[in-house]
């Protein structure tokens, strides 16, 4: 039976938007359960294979509850709350996207994920970040794809998708890339070392990036600190885009970069 799990915060589930969603949902008598973001263990009773997972906030929302959407194989639909991000859409076509899910005639948008060494438990929709935790040094790293060796100095690098070309890799003084294009893209924070502001890469790369011995570093999926390490030894973590997919409704897979450039250039 199809139901649908909304991932929210209080401050947004007091918006007249979020009503207007719930009266929209109840009118199609559909299942629902509300989820406070913060939450992790108390809607798993609630799934079931035709489970739809609905974001409501902004980009910070929308990717904790495409985590959810990827570990149990779910749709995933982001809904924006006015200021619009670039991973949630407005929320004017609602109505005709839940018809067209209900009815099984819905377009579907795929996603991939950065992922660390094959590991799909770990997936990061925007960006991997290996950054230094030393304020007074510089990070050795040196990276491999296809063959060929780059060596770099800088206080870390930034592994990012398309879809998070628009944050951290921005930021860094990264490309904005279209979320339509399946890359991976390099791009160092602050580099001693000459080298390009960033190398933009195929969907098929496979990247390697060693961090030199005895460095002290973070390694970052979507802001969140996984692990730290002051190593005494060379460490090496592979980096390639998932062949799973997050699948993603409510979207014609254009983000909104006017919206976003318009901001910026206030």
């Amino acid at each position: 039976m199809k139901n649908i799990l909304i991932i929210s915060s209080k401050k947004y589930t007091k918006l007249k938007s979020f009503t207007d969603l719930i009266k929209l949902i109840e009118s199609k008598k559909l299942n629902y359960l509300t989820l406070n973001v913060e939450d992790n263990e108390t809607y798993k009773d609630f799934l079931n294979s035709e489970t739809l997972v609905v974001s409501f906030g902004g980009d910070g929302t929308a990717l904790k509850a495409m985590k959810v959407s990827w570990k149990h194989d779910l749709l995933f639909m982001p809904l924006g709350t006015g200021r619009v991000g670039y991973l949630v859409n407005k929320s004017e076509h609602v109505d005709k996207v839940l018809s067209s899910w209900i009815s099984g005639d819905v377009h579907v948008d795929k996603r991939h994920a950065i992922i660390q060494d094959n590991n799909l438990v770990l997936p990061a929709f925007n960006e991997v970040v290996l950054i230094k935790n030393s304020p007074t040094r510089i990070l050795d790293i040196v990276f491999k794809t296809y063959d060929q060796t780059v060596k770099l100095r800088a206080d870390g690098i930034i592994i990012s998708t398309s879809l998070g070309s628009t944050a951290y890799n921005y930021s860094a003084g990264g490309p904005i890339v279209h979320n339509s294009l399946d890359s991976i893209i390099i791009t160092p924070i602050s580099p001693f070392s000459k080298f390009p502001r960033s190398v933009v890469f195929d969907k098929y790369s496979n990247i390697e990036i060693q961090i030199k011995k005895k460095q002290n570093f973070a390694v970052q999926f979507d802001g969140i600190v996984e692990s730290e390490a002051i190593n005494d030894k060379d460490i090496k973590h592979n980096y390639s885009l998932s062949l799973k997919s997050l699948n993603v409704i409510g979207t014609d897979n254009s983000p909104r970069l006017d919206l976003f450039l318009n901001q910026i250039l206030r």
